[in-house]
């Protein structure tokens, strides 16, 4: 058992007046030190100066001084063409009405200063000299301006001078646009790390001690690339100890060959012949697998006219195809009839429900595979055989056995599956843990069976976190950090980042239904909400709180998919184009579907007014 606390952690707790950190090993040979608080010469904050701070970072005022920027920017254009256009007793009349505009708004920036002064304090607010130049600018048109208003009759070198001073303003205007275009890309959600990292990264602006800077830095590495918890380096005495530490990650050592773009066309070619060859043998409908050659990584293929083709097996022979088209039979060492039936199980364990159905997660793998191929995730991660398949099949079996009920229902219910899972993921949990079961409880059907053993906890365990990320629950700060990991600049698709940007391809798959064509997107909208609707009408019959979107007397139909596309899906795939800018022609698509959802929110007005309960 490791021990809670070490003993510099002890003595920091005994002596209040040091504090003890932990700089880079690199740098620091990985010692502790300790720092008297008082050798930090560092200035704190009152509380009326962070407000301040606060205050002048917000959106608002920085959208004001911008627009002010803007103003002064073309009030200075308009005295220039004036003094062109008017003699002098007509510009003089109208210049001196200017005047007094031009000296409101410079005793407006004046203040905008003396308020970042007092927030900040001279040293830290001019840090950046620009503002410098800045603030002589404003103070010495601030007195031209005084001195015209105070005598009309200015010398001639007093107004060139003067001119001057109003130009250099406008390169302000180029600042704070720049200032503005980073404000718009800041998202709205905002992480416990990221606000820890804004914290230390303000903290250290403030400290003049340079070990206390190399400690700070030291500190957000870590948390920004999400290693508080990775361990260092053991030293020879603490080897079988370093080897328990990595029982988890062998096995995902194993280097892919990368191979040329011209090699990748020949490869895939020789794929499709084989294919095609070996299509008799599976057994695949013949329209259904016309459909598929052509259509296998489009995201408009209809899956319910897919289904329909081969008798309601769509799910079973999608993947079929899959293994066939990425060569996964010979990755796993197995006979297509296992691989048949596997996913026969699998199928006969989605129930008959509205919206979560073998339909649904034929879709959802299809989609897969549209942001693997089509998108270019394959060759942007650097993906194997083994990873394509943990992909397509987290896929295939992220909603198997899903009883129509969301996990609150089945928390508030005290079902045993919330109680078997302890309310945490339940049908998350619950998928993955019963789809490996049909697998080791059948031989006959078992496609992990010829695996090397570091080879199948791979590729299990990948599975596991895919199916995982679909929760919904954890959605908003999975987001956050991905959209983090894809701005740093060590980001790696094909390294370190990339179970977590397969994890998001199976997540954004599985609410991606507002992406793709009206027609089909308006199915599932009317199949999910239905399987909603059945839910809340237990909640109502068992007297449990009716679930968001749930209740069919309330819930139009129309909205709630204009803010299940602007907060939901929009965001989802808005990360997904960060690394995958192959989707950018899809991109639009949500955008097009939200204007006909608002064309309809009258319609569903109408339609809900008439079936309320008397």
């Amino acid at each position: 058992m490791l021990p809670s606390g070490s003993d510099s952690q002890q003595r920091s707790l005994e002596n209040p007046d040091k504090q003890t950190m932990r700089v880079d090993s690199t740098k620091r040979n990985d010692k502790l030190i300790e720092v008297p608080r008082k050798k930090l010469n560092m200035r704190l904050y009152t509380e009326s100066e962070q407000k301040f701070q606060d205050y002048i970072n917000s959106k608002i005022v920085t959208i004001s001084i911008i627009a002010l920027v803007g103003a002064y920017a073309i009030l200075i254009f308009i005295i220039v063409a004036l003094e062109e256009l008017l003699d002098e007793t007509e510009f003089i009349n109208v210049s001196s009405i200017l005047s007094w505009i031009e000296l409101g708004i410079l005793i407006i920036f004046i203040l905008e200063i003396f308020v970042g002064l007092y927030a900040w304090g001279i040293k830290k607010y001019y840090k950046d000299k620009w503002l410098i130049l800045d603030t002589l600018i404003i103070l010495l048109s601030l007195f031209f301006v005084i001195f015209e208003l105070a005598d009309q009759k200015t010398s001639n070198v007093i107004k060139v001078i003067q001119a001057v001073f109003r130009f250099l303003r406008i390169f302000l205007l180029i600042r704070k646009a720049q200032t503005f275009r980073r404000l718009a890309t800041i998202s709205t959600i905002s992480t416990p790390a990221e606000k820890i990292v804004r914290f230390l990264a303000e903290l250290k602006e403030v400290l003049e001690d340079e070990n206390m800077k190399l400690d700070i830095n030291y500190c957000i590495d870590k948390i920004g690339n999400n290693q508080l918890y990775q361990m260092g380096k053991l030293d020879e005495d603490n080897a079988e100890a370093m080897a328990w530490l990595n029982q988890s990650q062998q096995g995902k050592t194993e280097v892919k060959k990368v191979l040329t773009n011209e090699q990748q066309q020949q490869q895939q070619q020789q794929q499709q012949k084989k294919v095609i060859a070996n299509f008799q043998k599976l057994n695949i409908p013949k329209r259904l697998l016309d459909i598929l050659i052509k259509q296998h990584d489009d995201l408009y293929i209809d899956p319910f006219e897919c289904d329909k083709l081969c008798g309601g097996e769509g799910l079973v022979n999608l993947m079929l195809f899959f293994f066939e088209n990425y060569n996964l039979f010979d990755v796993f060492l197995i006979k297509p009839k296992v691989v048949r039936g596997y996913f026969e199980e699998v199928m006969k364990g989605y129930l008959d429900n509205p919206y979560h159905n073998k339909v649904h997660a034929q879709d959802v793998a299809q989609t897969c595979n549209f942001l693997l191929s089509k998108c270019k995730f394959i060759e942007i991660g650097q993906l194997d055989e083994q990873d394509i398949a943990c992909v397509l099949i987290a896929g295939a079996i992220h909603d198997y056995g899903h009883p129509g009920l969301t996990n609150a229902f089945l928390i508030n219910s005290r079902n045993e599956l919330a109680l078997t899972y302890n309310d945490q993921s339940v049908l998350e949990m619950f998928h993955p843990s019963q789809c490996f079961k049909i697998a080791w409880g059948n031989q006959k059907v078992n496609i992990f069976e010829n695996l090397q053993f570091q080879k199948y906890r791979r590729i299990r365990e990948s599975i596991i976190l895919m199916v995982l990320s679909t929760d919904m629950a954890h959605h908003a700060s999975e987001l956050a950090i991905t959209n983090s990991r894809i701005a740093a600049p060590d980001f790696e698709p094909n390294g370190k980042d990339k179970q977590r940007l397969m994890d998001l391809i199976v997540h954004s798959s599985d609410v991606s239904n507002p992406t793709k064509s009206f027609e089909i997107y308006k199915q599932w909208t009317e199949k999910v909400l239905t399987e909603f609707w059945l839910q809340g009408d237990k909640e109502r019959d068992l007297g449990l709180p009716i679930s968001y979107l749930c209740n069919r007397y309330t819930t139009n139909m129309a909205e709630a998919q204009v803010g299940f596309i602007d907060y939901v899906v929009k965001p989802t795939f808005a990360c997904v184009l960060g690394f995958l800018p192959a989707y950018e022609p899809f991109f639009q698509n949500m955008d097009k579907n939200k204007a006909k959802w608002q064309e309809l929110i009258e319609y569903y007005k109408q339609q809900l007014a008439s079936i309320q309960p008397k």
